[in-house]
Parts: C-alpha cells; sequence; structure tokens
C-alpha cells in the first residue's frame, strides 16, 4: 500500500497545498511511490493571538481557494493545479488515513499530538523533520500586521507570500531524506 504524507498548515490555502502538489509532482516524476496530500488546521495559540489583536478569520475558514500566489508559483514550476481546488479543515480520519502528518507550526504539532494521542508517533513539525533550531521564516508571526489586514497579507500579498513559498520549497527539499525515512 502507497504511504501517504499529510501536510497541515493553518488555512490549507499556502504552504500545505503547495507542498502537496510540488510534491506529489516532484515524487511522480522520479519514481517516488508515496501519497502527499494537505489541510488545515487553525491551533488555538494563534486563535488566542489573533483574538488579543482582534482580529477575525474569514468566514468560512475552510472551502476557500488557494491563494493566488500560490497557484501563480506552481504554474511557474510547471505543475498542474487541479480546477476548482477548496482548502480543507483536518478532520479525524484524515488524520487516520495518513503515515506520516507534518504540520508547519510547531504549536500545531503539540495540539495535534494531545488531540490524537493514538496517532501522535506520526505528527511531526517540519522543524522537527529538519533536525533545526535555526530562525524558519514562515513561523515568525512578528513579520506580519496585526491588524484586520492580517489574512490578507498571510495568505495573498504578492511578495510575502513569495518569500513564505521560497522558504518553504527550501525547507521541504531538505526534509524530502527525513519524510521518506520516516515513511519507511
Amino acid at each position: 500500500m502507497t504511504p501517504e504524507v499529510l501536510f497541515v498548515c493553518v488555512g490549507n490555502r499556502v504552504r500545505s497545498v503547495f507542498a502537496e502538489l510540488y510534491l506529489s509532482d516532484m515524487f511522480g516524476k522520479k519514481g517516488i511511490d508515496i501519497r502527499v496530500s494537505s489541510a488545515g488546521f487553525f491551533p488555538q495559540g494563534l486563535k488566542d493571538l489573533l483574538n488579543r489583536n482582534h482580529i477575525p478569520s474569514p468566514e468560512p475558514f475552510y472551502s476557500r481557494p488557494m491563494s493566488e500566489v500560490t497557484m501563480t508559483a506552481l504554474r511557474q514550476k510547471g505543475i498542474r493545479v487541479p480546477e476548482g481546488w477548496r482548502s480543507k479543515e483536518l478532520s479525524p480520519a484524515i488524520v487516520k488515513k495518513a503515515n506520516l502528518l507534518v504540520t508547519a507550526l510547531g504549536m500545531q504539532k503539540n495540539e495535534l499530538a494531545s488531540r490524537y494521542e493514538d496517532e501522535c508517533a506520526k505528527i511531526f513539525s517540519i522543524r522537527e523533520l529538519l533536525k533545526t533550531e535555526d530562525y524558519l521564516f514562515f513561523e515568525d508571526f512578528t513579520k506580519v500586521p496585526m491588524d484586520a489586514s492580517f489574512w490578507q497579507y498571510c495568505e495573498e500579498d504578492p511578495e510575502y507570500v513569495a518569500t513564505v513559498i521560497r522558504t518553504w520549497e527550501q525547507t521541504l527539499i531538505k526534509a524530502i531524506p527525513n519524510i521518506i525515512k520516516q515513511l519507511q
């Protein structure tokens, strides 16, 4: 049976969907038999931070189209973007199906590991798979405005999202050996 790695970011519109389509394309071209999927999980720590700053979340939060900047970045790499693609929320069934779950944020990993105790051995943050304590740009919320423009900035600002995608891609490439090792 083909092993599956599931990437999780907050809204499933930038990092996780980029990982899904980018790595699916790469693994397919290299003949690596790994299925890649993605979903979103909005951790309580981030909700609390945004609530303290009176920042509302988009409604609906899931079932939204992919970020235009993410879509453009994928297409520029020659990667097909599925028509009508919509973000999805992480569910118990999605967690159970995956052989490996990789979160974009450490706070997501911690919350998911306590929420899904029976599945916690397969839940890692990307930082853990990199085995690094180095600065990771996409974890740094001091770089984004803590005001009503937060979501627009994080998901659609061309310069910011392009930087997130560029650093996320580099991170994914470095993490591939450990992803494959975890799935063996």
